[in-house]
């Protein structure tokens, strides 16, 4: 309890007295117009293309003319590749000199840079009428690929060494907040299920209402913090609950605030911890404590259901597994006593290996989804040190239990040798359960490489395509669903590093079929990195046979392949060849 009052305190005094740090600045790639650039009327969207992901609510304002007046533009979205800003341009700018600025966050809220460019507008126009937006790969007016810069040859996602770990007081307040749901909710989940007893000693009184101060604690400064580098304020002018509005604007936002509520309302069985073992009271009495620890499964931005559902389901089973950990070796084993402490170790016995299996097994899955990809990457690296300690964990409270098994259940009462031997062996315990925690809160800031290259669902592809011209030492790769009908693609420059522009893949139909040809182009890959397009985007192949596959930068033929398409159901009605 009081390593986790001073980790409290220090923050808060870090909060209070240090400069914010600021994540590395991402870097602006590509723009639609250019910087420096003319164009002849205005554009009906401002699309600007990152280096590195980039976090929920960028901000961008358009100035034009002289002396620069502020010019009516919509909200800026980011797409679904984390790299691409759009911002609608609803109504037309005036001739002159525009100035776009910036200013954006990583997938962790941390400031992320700021900077300004310009562009030429020859005459006012109507907006939403002329102008290209950055349209990564159209093969129809309404096809849309994603694009995710690559700094590796042939990786198809980026490195994680763009994403930076969460700096400051925020990282070690969501660490405070995490092990204080956790002892909040596992202890009382061990109180009602197997120690009924405990809520007469005082030693678990000062106990809960400690954990229950610390929960609350941590959530309110890491609720603040959280709002600080989202609206790039900091924390010390972010401390006010009313300052809190940008956190409605992000999952983990509105997460962290629903947790501050249930945290609070959790007050309910602090004041009179016997509501816990009460069937009148007692769903009452769980509810708050259990949907709080909930919410740490919404503490990213972009996960899909299935990752949320596995995250809060493995934050459950994390919290009853170091909660009751916890409890049993700061009370039940605080020293000798009477027979219901036996039942206590003997309950948490019994509930800690269903509750490890559901952690254990939904870690496992989570790692699976999130960084198959990418396991040599930070996020890939630090999972299998999490792991690992995670397997330490398990094998001493394995130890534990056969010790519980063979000692502590013939044992009529709890006697000094046996509480000290036991409270030894789970303060291992307790000790690698909070550096997995630890651990836990950094991987949070990290932006894992299954959610840099989408997050989407997995594309339905087949083998990779090779297209290399060593004269032009350009090596593209192309892979799509090679089946008529519907088809995911996937392209990949792997070389050369920069320098590359008109990119275009062909797709020529096979002979003696009424089937048209398709073509994509504008793809927005100037470099290493990966274009893919989705069935959403209406990418149609209409015959079955072979296929001539054509990749080309402008007008010169980089390489072509013949690719059989299977006929796997009816075909969709064949779209015209068109370009973009």
């Amino acid at each position: 309890m009081r390593w986790c009052i001073a980790l409290l305190a220090g923050g808060v005094a870090a909060a209070a007295f240090a400069t914010p740090v600021h994540a590395a600045d991402n870097t602006l790639l590509n723009s639609n117009p250019l910087p420096n650039s003319v164009v002849p009327s205005s554009p009906p969207v401002i699309t600007l293309q990152f280096a590195a992901p980039v976090g929920p609510g960028p901000q961008v304002t358009l100035t034009c003319g002289d002396p620069g007046a502020v010019q009516s533009i919509g909200q800026p979205t980011v797409g679904s590749d984390q790299v691409t800003v759009q911002v609608p341009v609803p109504t037309a700018v005036p001739k002159g000199t525009c100035t776009v600025t910036w200013r954006v966050t990583d997938p962790s809220l941390q400031p992320a840079g700021s900077a300004s460019f310009q562009f030429q507008v020859l005459a006012g126009g109507t907006a939403g009428g002329t102008g290209d937006t950055l349209a990564p790969g159209a093969v129809s007016p309404s096809t849309t690929a994603t694009s995710t810069p690559s700094t590796g040859s042939g990786s198809g996602t980026s490195s994680s060494g763009t994403s930076s770990t969460s700096k400051g007081p925020l990282g070690l307040f969501r660490l405070v907040m995490m092990l204080g749901l956790a002892m909040l909710f596992g202890s009382l989940v061990v109180i009602a299920i197997a120690w009924p007893e405990g809520v007469e000693y005082i030693l678990t009184v000062r106990h809960l209402r400690a954990v229950w101060g610390i929960a609350l604690g941590g959530t309110f400064l890491y609720a603040a913090a959280l709002e600080g580098v989202q609206s790039g304020n900091g924390i010390g002018s972010s401390i006010i609950p009313t300052s809190w509005g940008d956190l409605m604007d992000s999952t983990s936002g509105k997460a962290a605030l629903l947790c501050l509520v249930f945290v609070a309302a959790s007050f309910y069985v602090i004041a009179r911890p016997e509501r816990v073992i009460d069937p009148a009271t007692q769903l009452m009495a769980l509810v708050p404590a259990g949907l709080a620890l909930a919410t740490l499964g919404f503490g990213r931005d972009n996960f899909g259901a299935v990752n949320y559902l596995l995250s809060t389901v493995h934050s459950m089973g994390m919290g009853v597994w170091l909660g009751g950990l916890l409890l049993l070796n700061r009370v039940v084993l605080a020293g000798p006593g009477d027979e219901d402490l036996v039942h206590a170790v003997r309950g948490f016995a019994r509930l800690s290996q269903p509750a490890w299996i559901v952690t254990v097994a939904t870690g496992l899955l989570l790692a699976f989804q999130l960084d198959r990809s990418g396991i040599t990457t930070g996020h890939g690296m630090l999972v299998v040190v999490k792991a690992l300690l995670v397997f330490l964990m398990v094998f001493v409270g394995w130890a534990a239990q056969q010790f519980i098994n063979t000692r502590v259940a013939r044992a009529e009462m709890m006697t000094a040798p046996i509480a000290n031997r036991l409270r030894r062996a789970l303060g291992i315990e307790v000790v690698v359960g909070i550096v997995v925690l630890i651990i836990t809160s950094w991987l949070v800031a990290l932006t894992p490489p299954g959610l840099v290259s989408g997050g989407g669902p997995k594309l339905d592809i087949r083998a990779l395509h090779r297209f290399s011209n060593p004269g032009l030492n350009i090596d593209v790769s192309v892979a799509f669903s090679e089946k008529v009908g519907l088809n995911d693609v996937r392209i990949e420059v792997v070389s050369p590093r920069t320098g590359l522009s008109g990119l275009a893949v062909e797709f020529d139909p096979p002979q003696n079929t009424s089937a048209n040809g398709m073509e994509i182009t504008n793809i927005p890959l100037t470099g290493q990195g990966v274009a893919v397009l989705s069935k959403s985007t209406g990418f149609t192949l209409g015959a079955s046979g072979t296929w001539t596959v054509i990749v080309r930068v402008g007008t010169t033929v980089v390489s072509k392949q013949d690719v059989f398409v299977t006929d796997v159901g009816p075909p969709s009605t064949p779209k015209p060849r068109t370009t973009a």
